[in-house]
């Protein structure tokens, strides 16, 4: 398997058109420079480490600079070396297994989970595509017609080579959990026949917050979805901070219900996606 082979094209979508705008762009008021810096964002200081990095300098966060190298290379090689880590086993059933390690690399504190989940294909009345199950994950569009965990979805920027920059806004979960808001850096690369994804969370000093909205750190989510001629296969990473009080036991207990919700979910929406 040839790492260095060239990205295969692929859209990453966004959310919306410019066109309605075009008309309206001559009556805007002029920005001072100092609001002007807050709309570009770091789009003003797009400085890379070298050709091949996938993001710029400054929206990576100081304590992935040392763990992790930000090109495509890197990206692969580093969720295949998480896969071959060894993970404790928390619940098991058929087509679903949780298990978790205590910390990474990127954050002592807080545990990384791993979900491996298997779809047998005769499941759906037609056998969705890799392209299409990656779509149902990233489009904002298509993402929030079947995932209502999220209230807002939008790509910020679009860099190069299949990376750009969302913002997230998740739904109020009960009493319990409020609105979260999430900015994250993200990568999308096909290679041998697996879809791999990858996003953390951009230095929270790249973004104003949002007035009456916390901020969330996504310090790794990663995930490879595969097939054979049966069966999908995903396998997710996660190692998310909602900056909330929550004992680890009570998000433990409600994980598996979770997780099979979630996936129930996205399974629904692509059997029925035309």
């Amino acid at each position: 398997m040839n790492m260095e082979e060239e990205d295969e094209e692929m859209e990453i979508p966004e959310e919306g058109s410019i066109a309605m705008k075009i008309f309206s762009c001559c009556f805007q008021p002029k920005l001072k420079e100092s609001e002007l810096q807050s709309e570009r964002g770091f789009q003003s200081k797009q400085i890379y480490e070298s050709n091949d990095s996938l993001f710029p300098l400054n929206i990576i966060r100081k304590e992935e600079k040392e763990q992790i190298k930000f090109t495509r290379v890197g990206l692969i090689q580093y969720i295949k070396n998480m896969a071959n880590l060894v993970f404790p086993v928390l619940f098991e059933e058929s087509n679903i297994k949780i298990s978790k390690r205590n910390y990474t690399e990127i954050n002592g504190n807080l545990p990384l989970y791993r979900f491996e989940i298997s779809k047998q294909k005769i499941y759906f009345t037609q056998v969705p595509s890799i392209q299409s199950m990656l779509n149902a994950m990233i489009n904002p569009e298509l993402r929030k017609k079947w995932d209502k965990n999220i209230k807002e979805f939008k790509v910020i920027e679009k860099l190069k080579n299949n990376s750009d920059i969302i913002r997230i806004v998740s739904n109020k979960i009960l009493a319990v959990i409020p609105e979260k808001e999430f900015y994250d850096k993200r990568y999308i690369a096909l290679e041998g026949g697996v879809q791999f994804l990858f996003s953390t969370s951009v230095p929270d000093s790249s973004y104003l917050n949002t007035p009456n909205i916390e901020r969330g750190t996504n310090y790794i989510c990663a995930m490879t979805i595969k097939e054979d001629e049966d069966n999908f296969y995903f396998d997710c990473f996660n190692q998310i901070d909602v900056n909330i009080n929550i004992p680890i036991e009570f998000i433990e207990d409600n994980l598996l219900r979770k997780v099979r919700n979630f996936f129930d979910k996205y399974f629904e929406f692509l059997n029925v996606l035309k």
